[in-house]
């Protein structure tokens, strides 16, 4: 009887520690998201003071049909700032849809804003994104990051009508 008792309790305290694993996992995810757009923030801003410019990657990048040239580039021109590959990850995405390429390098999963050559374009607008992670992966909209490091999700931002 105390032994099926001692199962039966184990059981429910396994349970229970399963089922609050889950939104911990997120949380914490969402937490390391930030951080690395925080991280990404910080390289952005001491590239921009290194070259008295946003980085300017080449236009045929953008058109091109494969985003990993882009993403490439990207990571190339921020990594010596400290915006090193696993930096460019949503722990979430990669968790949840594991984007790799072929070769197994990172995709980016936050979306830069292309701003001209001039060197206080990027600061001129308090309310211009920065970065923008790629989708809604932590339930209410994406992380979007400003100049000021603020970070906001899009669900705060952008209102749509019902």
């Amino acid at each position: 009887m105390e032994l099926s008792a001692s199962i039966a309790i184990l059981g429910i305290l396994t349970i229970a520690g399963i089922m609050a694993y889950g939104p911990l996992i997120g949380k914490a995810d969402a937490y390391r998201c930030m951080g690395n757009m925080r991280s990404l923030q910080v390289s952005f801003a001491a590239y921009v003071k290194d070259n008295a410019q946003w980085p300017q990657a080449p236009e045929e990048l953008y058109d091109a049909e494969d985003d990993g040239p882009l993403e490439d580039w990207w990571i190339e021109a921020l990594t010596p700032y400290g915006g090193e590959p696993r930096v460019w990850e949503c722990p979430t995405i990669k968790r949840i849809v594991n984007r790799t390429s072929e070769n197994g390098r990172p995709k980016m999963h936050y979306q830069p804003t292309p701003f001209d050559a001039k060197p206080f374009t990027p600061f001129r607008w308090a309310n211009q994104p920065w970065l923008v992670e790629i989708g809604n992966m932590h339930g209410r909209g994406a992380h979007i990051i400003f100049p000021d490091g603020s970070i906001r999700v899009m669900d705060d931002i952008v209102t749509f009508p019902d």
